[in-house]
């Protein structure tokens, strides 16, 4: 298990709102100590990357080149999603939009040579709330046409474990959930991305779900909260166990690597930003000296 994070540690500069591009941020990712990454499209959905523009192929290459010029592979990505739970409307210049910067991710995955792409599961508001076969139901009609897409590409899926927002259910939530979403597709090439930070608002410990999803986790999200909102903080800045959290991936057999999703304060001046990722590596490390049981935790 390798230690990674995604590009979008640096995206937004402290100043104005200018977008801070993939080239610029893979090599600010590898200054810090990392040379595995994520490749965070979540902004394409606000066209405030590379990637949007009609000559995106051609900024995609040039996305390749820099990171080849550093030493850094990519692992993971995580592919745009859909602001809220509900679709866009068959036919809208939305729904056209949301397709073709998903279509453009999965390439972009796929020519970086990702692995696993993660996906959000889709909530049945609409019909029938809170039922098994219709939340399974809506999340084949959409994913289904984006799986094979991505078989095509040799990149893999995973179904992100959510939690609940502005006081309603979401599809994704339980371990249970994620089973019978991932379990659906027969294939082994569609599994699980465990979100810790995610699971600290729904869970008071993590180890039964972990375990309960064994094998079928092939991709992490690493951050840390105090479970009341999804923060994204280094780990030991909230309240998740990590002492209890980390020799579970052994346990378990994963595969994967251990990737962070934290954010840093936007106000923060852009040297501090280089400074926090370096210590923010040094953090992962220890992180992944406690899963080999090495460290004094």
């Amino acid at each position: 298990m390798r230690l990674a994070t995604m590009t979008s540690l640096f995206r937004e500069r402290s100043e104005g709102d200018g977008h801070i591009g993939y080239e610029e941020s893979i090599q600010r990712c590898k200054n810090a100590g990392f040379s595995v990454l994520d490749l965070n499209m979540c902004a394409m959905i606000h066209n405030k990357t590379e990637l949007n523009g009609p000559d995106w192929e051609v900024a995609l290459y040039r996305i390749k080149e820099a990171a080849e010029k550093a030493d850094v592979e990519f692992c993971q990505s995580h592919p745009p999603y859909l602001p809220g739970t509900k679709l866009y409307p068959a036919g809208s210049e939305e729904e056209t939009f949301f397709n073709e910067i998903t279509r453009r991710s999965l390439i972009a995955s796929s020519v970086l040579g990702v692995k696993t792409a993660v996906f959000h599961p889709l909530t049945e508001m609409s019909l029938d709330e809170h039922s098994m076969e219709a939340n399974l139901r809506l999340n084949h009609q959409v994913y289904d046409p984006i799986m094979e897409q991505a078989a095509k590409l040799n990149v893999n899926l995973a179904f992100e474990n959510m939690f609940d927002a502005n006081s309603r259910r979401r599809f994704g939530v339980t371990a249970e959930e994620l089973i019978e979403l991932a379990d659906s597709y027969k294939d082994p090439r569609v599994g699980v991305c465990w979100d810790i930070g995610h699971a600290n608002r729904v869970y008071g410990s993590q180890l039964r779900p972990i375990r309960l999803l064994g094998k079928r986790i092939i991709a992490l999200h690493v951050d840390d909260n105090q479970g009341l909102a999804d923060d994204h903080l280094l780990p030991f800045l909230g309240n998740i166990d990590w002492k209890s959290i980390m020799p579970l991936w052994n346990e378990i057999g994963y595969k994967g690597d251990f990737v962070y999703e934290i954010k840093m304060n936007n106000g923060m001046p852009e040297k501090l930003k280089d400074l926090t990722a370096g210590y923010s590596y040094e953090v992962g490390q220890y992180l992944l000296s406690m899963a080999n049981g090495s460290s004094e935790a």
